[in-house]
């Protein structure tokens, strides 16, 4: 379940890959769950919910970005080693997948239920 922190704060780390800029993904804004009616709380929770499966797949995509840089940098001179090595590199892109994929399916199940 979400918690009502603010994610917004990370709009400006500094940390991410040149593949990955700021611009192109922005954090959320959370949905404040408290003073809802009952169904407007689910709906908060929800979006809440898929706020961090989407932030959390954007900065598991940076990380893997990185570290695959950091593995053809090793490679080709004395650059530093990756962190991950192919087994974690590939469990990690289909936790990626995974995660989206039930997001995926969670937002479906939200839209059938708002068609008549």
């Amino acid at each position: 379940m979400a918690t009502t922190t603010n994610a917004s704060t990370d709009a400006g780390c500094s940390c991410a890959s040149s593949s990955f800029s700021v611009a192109q993904f922005k954090p959320f804004e959370w949905v404040q769950i408290e003073g809802l009616d009952i169904d407007r709380q689910r709906r908060a929770s929800f979006l809440n919910d898929a706020r961090d499966v989407v932030q959390g797949t954007q900065t598991l995509a940076q990380l893997l970005s990185w570290d695959e840089d950091r593995r053809d940098a090793a490679s080709s001179d004395a650059g530093p080693p990756p962190l991950l090595d192919a087994c974690q590199r590939e469990a990690l892109q289909r936790l990626l997948a995974v995660s989206l994929g039930l997001l995926h399916a969670r937002i479906e199940a939200q839209c059938d239920a708002l068609t008549p």
